[in-house]
């Protein structure tokens, strides 16, 4: 497709997602959607430098938080998030930092998230 493209497909699989995986349920509808998010989100901005994968994983999902109803993309970043190292203990810590700009139903439901994709990798107990 383009440079840019490429870049953001190899952005989503670093963090270990599979942009096949994610995007290929909505090819038959909205065919450059997911092109738009693999040049823009992931191969501009995810690409760009001035903070680590880490920094960008965690600011991630303080946003997905505050946005509510993303639980999909919630997930797959909490993924992306442990899968470049950051501890599981930080990324709890950034749900609930969120609390006092976001509110209890979203913090809540972000940690209902995070529970399940670290029971899911067995780092129960945080």
């Amino acid at each position: 497709m383009s440079e840019r493209f490429d870049r953001g497909v190899a952005a989503i699989n670093d963090l270990g997602g599979g942009y096949e995986a994610i995007f290929e349920p909505m090819a038959d509808i909205a065919p450059d959607l997911s092109r738009f998010v693999a040049e823009f989100a992931f191969g501009d901005l995810y690409t760009r430098p001035g903070l680590e994968p880490p920094e960008r994983q965690l600011l991630t999902i303080a946003a997905l938080v505050a946005l509510g109803g993303v639980e999909a993309q919630l997930k797959f970043h909490i993924g992306a998030a442990l899968n470049v190292g950051v501890p599981p203990a930080k990324v709890v810590e950034t749900i609930y930092h969120c609390l006092a700009y976001t509110g209890f139903p979203r913090t809540v439901n972000a940690m209902r998230i995070a529970k399940s994709v670290l029971a899911d990798r067995g780092l129960l107990p945080v």
